[in-house]
């Protein structure tokens, strides 16, 4: 009994000398490496809009204008851009237009028009267009934007949220329909 007492003692000694022992032999870890060189963050505008990220209809419509503006930035001539209200996909090629697609692509011709145009100079002219393809896909609202410039030049966005029950109801709100193909 007194040798299992003597261990018992000599591992509760140990036990508690092994956070001082440790601050002592271990090195302090640094938050930045030793060049003094600053660390470059980098917003991730698709992590902003993810995951329930927005609390509202409208604050969903900003957010993904606002990121797919940033890549449609300087792309579009001094033309004017052909803005096509964007489409919902579903079963047998029907495209349908809805609130949410209308509003998405009135957005976006908003945002383009208050960015500075691009200098292209060109012969042969394409006109510039921007459409848009919203899809449900297993709870996820998918909406990808893409255009052409003056040059013929293609760029394209493409997002997934998830699908909250406004978000749901406002891309159910059906304006017309229409058979494309």
């Amino acid at each position: 009994m007194k040798t299992f007492l003597n261990k018992l003692l000599g591992f509760g000694a140990a036990l508690l000398s092994l956070p001082f022992l440790a601050a002592i032999l271990v090195p302090p870890l640094w938050a930045m490496d030793e060049s003094g060189a600053e660390m470059i963050v980098k917003d991730d505008y698709a992590k902003r809009i993810s995951y329930q990220r927005y609390s509202n209809l409208a604050e969903l419509v900003t957010l993904i204008c606002d990121d797919a503006s940033v890549v449609f930035q300087g792309f579009y001539g001094p033309e004017a851009v052909e803005v096509s209200p964007f489409a919902v996909v579903s079963d047998y090629k029907v495209h349908k237009m809805t609130m949410l697609g209308i509003t998405l692509a009135d957005q976006m011709a908003a945002m383009i028009n208050r960015e500075p145009a691009a200098n292209y100079i060109t012969e042969n002219k394409f006109p510039q267009k921007m459409e848009g393809v919203i899809e449900e896909m297993d709870g996820y609202l998918r909406v990808h934007i893409s255009g052409r410039n003056l040059l013929g030049e293609g760029r394209s966005y493409v997002v997934n949220v998830e699908m909250s029950e406004p978000v749901y109801r406002f891309l159910h709100s059906y304006v017309e329909s229409y058979k494309n193909n």
